[in-house]
């Protein structure tokens, strides 16, 4: 390229040497002019060898061809110059570019020379080496430190995007790509299960530290897992020989590729070692997803053990995991509609140390929730105990009362044969006086045996409000409180009440048509009912009892839906009795669920329980109605 310097010389030397150029051809002109113009008139060759002889003897004419001739020499020189610059030029960019080429060539020689030693080639490599049952963990393991890797990268350039310095990006990445102790924990635990080598239900009595939690849920749930040892594929692939299972001994050892009819062929994942076993028991293992086993050349199901979808997911290149508000489950979406979502405010973005933080928190409820159910298992078991023995004892009290009665009766008669004055008249009326007698005395047992009952409901209902108690504002509790909805004052002073003489009530309904259509969405009601708090049929109902209206809803169908079950209670003159209650919920897929609704009736009389249901407190129509009379 040419310089400034370079361009500023040329210039002047051609300015100066053309203004000679000038001044010689006006020479040459002026002396042409002054001479005798008949010359012109003369040849050519006469004519230049005049003009010639005349330059000759012209000093100033010499001088200025001179310069002519000079200035014809530098623009030549400088052309020249200009020529091989251009020249050298050329030849540096091709040098330029045949050293490129053979650069890119020597990078490709050295990626392919080194390609063996790329982290992935170099992992694979490893994998390679180990047992074929475990590789896949290895690889997962292998994408989770990718992912890591991925999202620093892009932390980093977001960071950099933004203008922000290199330390800051260095910062980032390091945040984005760090792993903890918990999270290598975590995952690890997950591609085992998802590789057929852990159980998943075992793998969640672990906590983020990889220790059992141990508490008593944990120990329950511990005994549900191994309370048949001998029927664990541990124990019976390793122990063929055990006379009390069912394996054809015969038949075991790595050749063995055929069973007899009624077995079927199993491994470990970890041995090649074969048993035929009971084809009962291995069907067990494929219904429970039993882990570590291979089932071989048989219609029984495979063995797959799926991980619920979790911020350690991978969902693959334009996905991620999000946390779906409404449905209370992670979920893989496109990152189109989890943007939308975000937006929304229907997900959450959770990273993987909140979700194994959570999990932790979940363990802590389910011993809460463990804790009170074994309480109220308890106090049921009590109850019922008390209940049965409170029952005996009144019945044994009204069966000493029917051998009186008897005793008296016979007496009666035998006084009537021994005395020719009593009349038949007379015996008639003693034992109906007698009869009379014995049933007020029965009536009088069985309404103290109710009463008994009843206090020992109202005594067992409150402590099982005991136990409940303190949770209601756990959102990570669910209570359900059908028992125990009418909570007023009033409700508690009626409870206290011990009617004597309670009447009998009558029970009535006519069943509904099963299946109701809501809005295009059928729901099944069956088995509508009325109940103690207890779940039991009642036969006779005293004022101020609890009672329950129940009913069985169904969700024929293999989609979820939502429902509502409202109650209304009006007298004989369709007046309201109480304020309507409801319950709603959610059903799965063909899922059957018992609700009820309570109440206590205060007085006597005629009342009609009204059921309606729907898919939302929009959509309730009435379903069914249930009389009541309480005599």
């Amino acid at each position: 390229m040419m310089t400034h310097g370079f361009r500023d010389e040329l210039r002047q030397h051609v300015t100066v040497n053309t203004r000679f150029l000038i001044l010689a051809i006006f020479a040459v002109s002026m002396t042409l002019f002054t001479g005798n113009y008949a010359y012109a008139q003369q040849s050519n060759m006469s004519e230049q060898t005049m003009l010639s002889e005349d330059l000759k003897n012209d000093p100033m004419a010499q001088n200025l061809l001179k310069k002519i001739e000079q200035t014809k020499k530098m623009i030549e020189d400088l052309q020249q110059k200009e020529y091989e610059q251009n020249q050298a030029r050329e030849n540096l960019e091709r040098a330029r570019d045949l050293s490129l080429e053979n650069l890119n060539q020597d990078l490709k020689m050295w990626e392919r020379l080194w390609e063996q030693h790329s982290s992935r080639n170099a992992f694979d490599s490893f994998v390679s080496n180990k047992p074929e049952h475990v590789q896949g963990v290895f690889w997962d393991q292998f994408e989770f430190k990718e992912q890591k890797v991925k999202a620093g990268r892009s932390a980093m350039n977001q960071v950099l995007a933004n203008g922000g310095t290199m330390q800051a990006a260095k910062d980032a990445y390091n945040t984005a790509a760090s792993t903890q102790r918990i999270e290598l924990i975590e995952v690890n635990a997950q591609f085992n299960v998802k590789h057929n080598l852990a159980d998943y239900e075992e793998q969640q009595l672990f906590n983020s530290t990889g220790q059992i939690h141990f508490s008593p849920y944990a120990e329950s749930k511990l005994s549900e897992f191994y309370s048949d040892h001998k029927l664990q594929p541990n124990y019976i692939l390793a122990n063929p020989d055990d006379a009390s299972i069912s394996v054809q001994r015969s038949l075991t050892g790595n050749d063995v590729t055929q069973c007899d009819e009624g077995y079927v062929l199993v491994s470990r994942i970890t041995s090649e070692y074969k048993t035929c076993v009971d084809e009962v028991i291995a069907e067990t293992w494929a219904t429970n997803n039993v882990p570590g086993i291979i089932i071989y050349n048989h219609d029984v199901g495979e063995i797959s053990s799926d991980v619920k979808t979790n911020p350690a997911t991978n969902c693959g290149e334009g996905y991620q995991v999000v946390y779906h508000l409404s449905q209370s489950e992670y979920q893989c979406v496109s990152d189109y509609a989890a943007k939308q979502m975000l937006s929304d405010d229907t997900a959450e973005i959770h990273t993987l140390i909140e979700y194994i933080h959570g999990k932790d928190k979940q363990k802590i409820t389910a011993d809460n929730i463990y804790e009170i159910n074994q309480k109220i298992l308890k106090i049921n078991k009590d109850f019922s105990a008390a209940k049965k023995s409170l029952e005996s004892e009144y019945q044994e009290m009204l069966a000493n009362e029917e051998m009186l009665i008897k005793q008296d009766i016979r007496q009666v008669i035998i006084e009537y044969k021994s005395s020719p004055n009593f009349t038949r008249e007379e015996l008639s009326e003693s034992i109906s006086e007698l009869n009379n007698a014995h049933d007020a005395i029965k009536e009088k047992i069985i309404e103290q045996r109710d009463t008994a009952l009843f206090k020992l409901e109202s005594e067992q209902k409150n402590k099982i409000l005991d136990a409940v108690k303190g949770y209601e504002q756990n959102p990570d509790i669910k209570i359900d409180w059908n028992d125990y909805v009418d909570e007023t004052p009033n409700a508690k002073e009626s409870e206290s009440k011990q009617t004597i003489g309670a009447t009998t009530s009558k029970v009535s309904y006519e069943p509904p048509n099963n299946d109701f259509v809501f809005d295009n969405k059928v729901i099944r009601i069956d088995n509508v009912d009325i109940v103690n708090s207890f779940g039991q049929k009642l036969s006779n109902i005293k004022s101020s009892q609890i009672l329950q209206v129940v009913a069985d809803i169904t969700n024929p169908s293999d989609l979820k839906q939502d429902f509502v079950y409202m109650l209304d209670i009006k007298d004989n003159k369709d007046n309201p009795i109480r304020p309507t209650a409801w319950v709603t919920g959610t059903l799965t897929a063909e899922q059957t669920f018992n609700v009820g609704l309570s109440w206590i009736p205060e007085e006597s009389g005629e009342f009609t329980a009204t059921i309606s249901t729907g898919n939302s407190m929009e959509s309730v129509s009435h379903v069914a109605d249930i009389g009541i009379v309480i005599s």
